[in-house]
């Protein structure tokens, strides 16, 4: 690295100090907290808790919320020049409780990685900088960062150079965590100081056949054979679900059902217009608007099949025992996803209580 921008940076950090003292005193605190920390994601575009949501923070003992800053994602220009730009950057309209550490959190979509080929130095550099102007301008201090990103053994080295550069600029309190996919733990583990085992969209979503594609040990029990788990060399935390959705499918020329949409409505018991065909499973036998007129209209054409899925805790409960074991003696904590009082509604204080549980 050229030794002007080391100074150059070190001098904007110097600066940062100076504006923000109090910061550096959440700083500390929160370095003080160590292992055993309960935590949870959020990934909404504006921050706005609700007192429910305020409420679970309190009464979970969460101390870490991870927090999406913005997506990096390729696109192109008016002229067709391929860019890599910052979208759907969070507003911040309210705060977290004091005492709790927050994590700014980036997902960089595959495409975007695999086009910071020979750039990552760069990219590292301008996310680092809006993710810092970002805590600047709220008074916020990090001591972790999170990069989030499915990257495959074809961009794997991008993802990696760009993590090296990211560890580069970062301070000495400060560290870079990464979201780590099933299928990712027979890769070489990334350049970071620990990772986020994601244990969730494990299915296919795209087949309509499929029973749920947000978790199922089914589909899951595979990708921990082998002693991959506990031979995996990067310190883990692990991240399990705690959230619905329904997907649409639609009928095609050729006969067979195709990925249409996902929809957050997930209750359907109300609408005679669609027939209950499933445990989890819906087909339209008449066209039908599921916006109610409190939104932009929301179709369902008939012969279309809504597929609802949630990952119930008895089944989240039996990953987490199969993964505690294979993790053996590895201290780790465990992290939920998402904070939303609409989708922890669904589970009781009782489970949350126990997937947050350690061994």
């Amino acid at each position: 690295m050229n030794p002007k921008l080391l100074d150059n940076a070190l001098l904007l950090r110097l600066i940062a100090v100076a504006l923000f003292p109090l910061a550096l005193m959440s700083c500390d605190r929160y370095s003080a907290h160590g292992s055993g920390e309960n935590s949870i994601y959020y990934w909404r575009t504006t921050l706005k808790l609700s007192d429910e949501e305020r409420n679970f923070l309190k009464k979970h003992d969460v101390r870490k919320v991870y927090v999406r800053f913005f997506d990096v994602d390729r696109c192109y220009d008016a002229k067709s020049v391929e860019t890599i730009v910052p979208e759907a950057t969070i507003a911040f309209n309210d705060t977290f409780p004091k005492e709790i550490e927050l994590v700014p959190t980036v997902y960089i979509t595959y495409d975007a990685i695999s086009a910071m080929r020979f750039k990552e130095t760069e990219y590292a550099e301008k996310i680092l900088r809006r993710v810092e102007a970002i805590c600047r301008s709220k008074g916020i201090c990090f001591r972790e960062l999170q990069l989030d990103c499915d990257w495959t053994k074809r961009n794997r080295d991008y993802f990696f150079r760009l993590c090296e550069a990211m560890k580069e600029r970062l301070d000495s309190s400060q560290s870079l965590s990464c979201t780590i996919r099933l299928h990712q733990l027979v890769q070489t583990p990334p350049p970071v100081d620990k990772g986020v085992l994601m244990v969730y969209n494990t299915g296919n979503l795209m087949d309509v056949t499929e029973e749920n594609s947000i978790f199922s040990y089914r589909n899951i029990e595979p990708y921990l054979r082998d002693g991959r788990l506990s031979a995996y060399s990067l310190p883990l935390d692990v991240a399990y679900p705690a959230y619905g959705w329904s997907l649409v499918y639609n009928k095609g020329g050729d006969g067979k059902y195709h990925f249409n949409r996902i929809t957050k409505r997930t209750d359907f018991s109300s609408y005679a217009a669609l027939k209950k065909t499933g445990h989890n499973m819906y087909e339209a036998i008449s066209d039908i608007d599921l916006s109610d007129g409190n939104q932009s209209p929301d179709y369902i054409f008939e012969g279309y099949r809504i597929r609802v899925e949630r990952p119930e805790s008895k089944e989240i409960l039996k990953v987490k025992e199969l993964i505690d074991r294979k993790l053996g003696n590895r201290q780790h904590n465990n992290i939920l996803y998402h904070l939303d009082e609409t989708q922890f509604s669904h589970y009781s204080d009782n489970a949350i209580s126990e997937i947050y549980s350690r061994p």
